[in-house]
């Protein structure tokens, strides 16, 4: 009797069930079918049987086989009229379950014919199967990886980082170097950052992520919990989220740091920017400014791009040490990488220019403090300050002018400056000033120039606006914002609508847009309504459905003034554009910084809102505006050799605006102006101690010293030697040159003066 069986076993909270089945085609009734104790349910018959017999049945034979096998047992005397009823049943079901599994088996060798007739071979079967637990082990490896001593490293150096746990770090890599883990870059420049930080003597910690961070205890010194190799514990002081470290745990981390980069190269882990910037700022630690460069000078061979920071700590150190040359060669460096300097690093460069009373460098980088940064900072319009009050100052320049030249040059820069060099000589004069609404310098008079936005410029950015706008704005929609301006332009003036609703609430007013409409209106030449950019979910919902809202909203309509963007829109790229297009007023507080207008540049964006923003705010009676200032708030430089420098203050619109005004002494506006420009000086309260009084002398006294309180005595010693001098200037005109340079020198050094006379 041919037959198969199968045994299954399914677990049941309380109880096993075993199901053993012997088949033949034609069972008797005595062996048909018997069931083990227990018998399962009806349902897992049903639900075990792909599982079940897939896995644990085989099928041998094939169905001749078991038609050859069923005919012997029919003529041995087994009748089909000795089956009951309920074998026949159970004998039905099985065999349907049995064809089944010889039809699937079949259908999987014809699956193979085909596979063979394309180009395959049962090979690809394994491969599928292999593929399937390739997966199954994935799964396993991601576990084991995330669970890896190199994973658990970096997490527990991320933490270091984030508390600024310098010694924590150095304990975690000298443990990972005796149990022989492998690190890969990530490790590396986490360990070169902080103990480059340490070597500089502060670690700031991460700004992300809590940790068990220092905490400052009455300003006294905190420790962590670590200590270095002879178990003594260093100590750190935390200021400002600032955590200084103390002189043993600077030189510790140096030495580490070193050592770290050196395990690095040996083992050929590649470097990356972070890296290389870390290792520079460890020499700068050591003042080693060459090798600091020479980490700088290895990023693009590498092809690696440096960035700004990379070039910080060369920098520093040639500027710190007086190197003039190195520090330029450091900035050309970074020009022809295409990095920009930014005013840290221009400061630093006028710092040591100004140090070494190098004269053309100052000239160069005031230029580039006018094209770059514009408005100065208070601690770079001082180091500018000390540069023209120096010896070195009054005596750069050239006497014979060609004024031709100068307003050619004014007029092809676009006004605001010549770049011609120094011009004139002797003794500069310093006021802290303000611009008045006509343009003028309440100190020597001179009228700051409104410097000309190029039209080629100005073409271009509107292009780059729009093409921006469309591919960020759907269904057409910023083309057809451009349609609509084409019909219902020009204006004079554009309304940020929604930042001037929400002004100092959170609820939008259309009564608030209304009042600046109608001011605006009457500041403008033709009367004309501007236009009122809006989104559209601002006109629409129960508060605007009231009376007052709903009237004002169908005026600015029926005035063809508004302009709702749809749904999905930045409504910022809809007032802009217009505002660019038309070359008109754009009345916001928006102070354009975020990535919108990031996507613009540093280049031409500021020059064109400081032309064209106004400003506003609300007083008990109507609206405030602060229109766009007089002149341009930038670095000038006059045809007269004057010097105008605005100071950066914390509002952009600041109609009081400090200006550093710088002149010869000797030039006629100064000797006219003289008292008026004291009285103006002494009102500037808030530059107090800065304000530099005008005086006619030709020796200065604000540069003499405290004498225990007695200055007559070192002014009349100055005055007396500026007589002697002058008389012997003019008595012998045709004694030796270098004999009188040397006698001026040496009278203002014992006078502590600047001696200024023209001859």
């Amino acid at each position: 009797m041919a037959s198969f069986t199968f045994t299954t076993m399914q677990q049941q909270p309380t109880q096993y069930y075993f199901l053993s089945i012997t088949l033949c085609k034609y069972p008797s009734s005595a062996s048909s079918t018997h069931f083990l104790y227990p018998s399962p349910p009806k349902h897992f018959i049903h639900r075990t049987r792909h599982a079940s017999v897939r896995h644990h049945f085989n099928a041998k034979l094939s169905t001749k086989h078991y038609e050859k096998k069923a005919r012997k047992e029919t003529g041995s005397g087994f009748s089909s009229s000795s089956r009951s009823s309920n074998g026949g049943t159970e004998r039905n079901k099985l065999e349907n379950l049995f064809s089944s599994v010889l039809e699937e088996k079949a259908e999987k060798k014809r699956y193979v014919k085909d596979k063979k007739k394309m180009g395959f071979d049962s090979s690809s079967l394994k491969s599928s199967k292999t593929m399937e637990n390739n997966s199954v082990v994935g799964k396993k490896s991601k576990k084991d990886k995330a669970n890896s001593p190199v994973v658990h490293l970096r997490v527990q150096l991320d933490m270091c980082s984030k508390r600024g746990d310098v010694m924590g770090a150095i304990q975690l890599y000298d443990k990972a170097m005796k149990e022989g883990i492998t690190m890969g870059q990530y490790h590396y420049a986490v360990l070169l950052y902080l103990c480059s930080s340490a070597a500089m003597g502060i670690v700031q910690p991460a700004k992300s992520g809590s940790g068990n961070r220092p905490v400052l205890n009455n300003g006294k010194l905190v420790d962590f919990d670590n200590s270095l190799a002879n178990g003594s514990t260093k100590p750190y002081y935390l200021e400002d989220d600032e955590i200084w470290v103390s002189e043993d745990v600077k030189k510790h981390a140096l030495v580490k740091g070193f050592e770290i980069y050196e395990t690095m190269c040996s083992k050929n882990v590649p470097m990356n920017e972070a890296t290389l910037t870390s290792v520079a700022r460890m020499a700068m630690s050591m003042g080693d400014g060459d090798m600091a460069f020479d980490m700088v000078k290895q990023m693009k061979p590498l092809g690696i791009n440096p960035r700004l920071r990379s070039y910080g700590p060369a920098l520093s150190v040639f500027c710190s040490t007086g190197d003039v040359n190195k520090a330029f060669e450091v900035e050309k460096h970074m020009l022809e990488h295409g990095v920009q300097p930014e005013e840290p690093e221009l400061e630093a460069l006028l710092r040591v220019s100004v140090g070494a009373g190098k004269g053309d460098k100052v000239y160069y980088l005031l230029h580039k403090l006018r094209t770059s940064v514009r408005k100065v900072s208070p601690s770079t319009a001082d180091i500018i300050v000390r540069w023209f009050e120096s010896k070195a100052a009054s005596r750069v320049g050239k006497r014979l002018i060609d004024q031709k030249l100068i307003k050619e040059a004014i007029e092809n820069g676009g006004g605001g400056w010549h770049g011609q060099g120094w011009l004139g000589k002797g003794k500069w004069s310093i006021s802290y000033t303000v611009v008045g609404d006509d343009a003028l310098c309440k100190c020597c008079g001179d009228k700051l120039a409104l410097i000309d936005l190029d039209p080629i410029e100005t073409e271009k950015f509107a292009k780059s606006v729009a093409s921006i706008a469309i591919k960020r704005e759907k269904n057409f929609s910023f083309q057809k914002f451009q349609k609509w301006l084409d019909y219902y332009g020009p204006f004079e003036a554009v309304v940020d609508a929604a930042n001037v609703g929400l002004f100092s609430q959170k609820r939008f007013m259309p009564s608030k847009v209304n009042a600046v409409v109608n001011a605006i209106r009457q500041k403008l030449p033709s009367r004309r309504w501007p236009l009122i950019v809006l989104h559209n979910k601002r006109i629409t919902g129960r508060k605007m459905d009231e009376p007052v809202n709903k009237a004002l909203i169908e005026k600015w309509k029926n005035a063809d003034a508004l302009y709702s963007t749809p749904t999905g829109s930045n409504d910022d790229w809809y007032w802009l554009y217009a505002a660019i297009k038309f070359k008109c007023l754009i009345v916001t507080n928006d102070e354009m910084r975020d990535h919108t207008f990031q996507l613009l540049g540093n280049e031409f964006f500021p020059k064109w809102k400081e032309r064209h923003q106004v400003h506003f705010s609300f007083s008990n009676t109507s609206p405030v505006f602060y229109m766009p200032p007089p002149c341009s708030v930038v670095i000038q430089e006059s045809e007269k050799g004057h010097w105008h420098i605005p100071i950066a203050s914390e509002l952009d619109y600041d109609f009081e605006r400090t200006w550093l005004c710088i002149r010869r002494a000797n030039s006629p506006a100064v000797k006219e102006d003289s008292v008026a420009l004291t009285e103006d000086s002494q009102s500037l309260n808030r530059n107090k101690e800065h304000t530099k009084s005008t005086t006619q002398t030709k020796v200065n006294s604000n540069f003499l010293p405290l004498n225990n309180g007695n200055y007559d005595k070192p002014r009349k010693l100055a005055e007396e030697m500026y007589k002697n001098i002058t008389s012997i200037s003019f008595a012998s005109v045709s004694s030796d040159q270098h004999k009188l340079l040397s006698e001026i020198e040496t009278a203002e050094m014992l006078g502590n003066c600047v001696i200024d006379f023209q001859i």
